[in-house]
């Protein structure tokens, strides 16, 4: 019965605020990721935090799997949040900002919560548990699949390689759709 934040140690990420919210909620928040909390100022951990350093393949699996939801509040424009994509994997829902990647990756009231205020975030942390994990994995399996993936990749490395030409105006006369951008 904790929440997660798994990432770099640093302001940026948001960590005072996953801090504050879960001290707010009187739950435990554990911390995994490279860095230090006296580097944010704490120079005594406070007591509902749990800091475990660097977490390899095997921890994070079990962190995640044994988490309410993973805790993002990124301060900063984040362009894909990849963290948020593999707790999605497991199952696990995501407290996140609603800015950047999260407004396209975190579907608000399915894999998870997206927040602007303390308010949204108490609010989200006390809700987590009308998400559904198996709906958090099918998302992310069907968008983020290596033949999801694919796709989209294979479409980037078609439209670029035409750049020498006419470049934006470079026509595919092959192109059935443009199904890559759908997400499922």
């Amino acid at each position: 019965d904790y929440f997660l934040y798994l990432g770099r140690i640093t302001e940026i990420k948001g960590l005072n605020i996953a801090i504050q919210l879960t001290k707010e909620i009187g739950s435990k928040l554990v911390i995994a990721g490279q860095g230090n909390l006296k580097d944010l100022g704490y120079h005594v951990i406070p007591p509902h935090v749990e800091c475990i350093g660097f977490a390899d393949v095997e921890t994070r699996k079990r962190l995640m799997k044994n988490a309410r939801a993973l805790i993002l509040p990124t301060h900063y424009i984040e362009p894909f949040g990849g963290v948020t994509i593999e707790a999605m994997l497991c199952g696990t829902p995501v407290i996140t900002t609603d800015w950047g990647c999260f407004a396209e990756n975190n579907i608000h009231g399915t894999t998870g919560y997206r927040c602007r205020t303390m308010d949204h975030f108490i609010w989200a942390a006390k809700n987590i548990d009308k998400l559904k994990p198996e709906n958090c994995r099918r998302w992310a399996a069907n968008n983020f699949s290596l033949k999801r993936v694919g796709k989209m990749y294979n479409e980037y490395l078609s439209s670029i390689q035409n750049l020498s030409k006419d470049g934006f105006y470079e026509k595919n006369s092959n192109r059935k759709n443009l199904d890559w951008l759908i997400k499922l």
